[in-house]
């Protein structure tokens, strides 16, 4: 209602504008939010999941891995390995 356009529409031109879906770019704002407090908290992993929006840790943890290739843990000691 907002953008004066039916739900398939805006996803049509948000898909043109941005090139991905508008459910994957929220999927990938709450990734890089995920991956920052990874990276600069020490948070539980659960806490960082409820945070960055996602349903559980489990949830979470499932997406990230698909996602990053590694689960939010190893990034977190590979990370602060190095």
């Amino acid at each position: 209602e907002i953008a004066a356009m039916s739900v398939t529409v805006f996803r049509r031109e948000f898909r043109n504008v941005f090139g991905t879906t508008p459910s994957d770019y929220v999927t990938t704002v709450r990734l890089n939010e995920a991956r920052r407090m990874l990276d600069t908290t020490d948070l539980p992993l659960s806490e960082i999941a409820v945070r960055c929006g996602f349903y559980d840790q489990s949830h979470f943890t499932r997406i990230f891995t698909a996602e990053r290739g590694v689960t939010p843990g190893q990034y977190r000691r590979r990370h602060s390995a190095s």
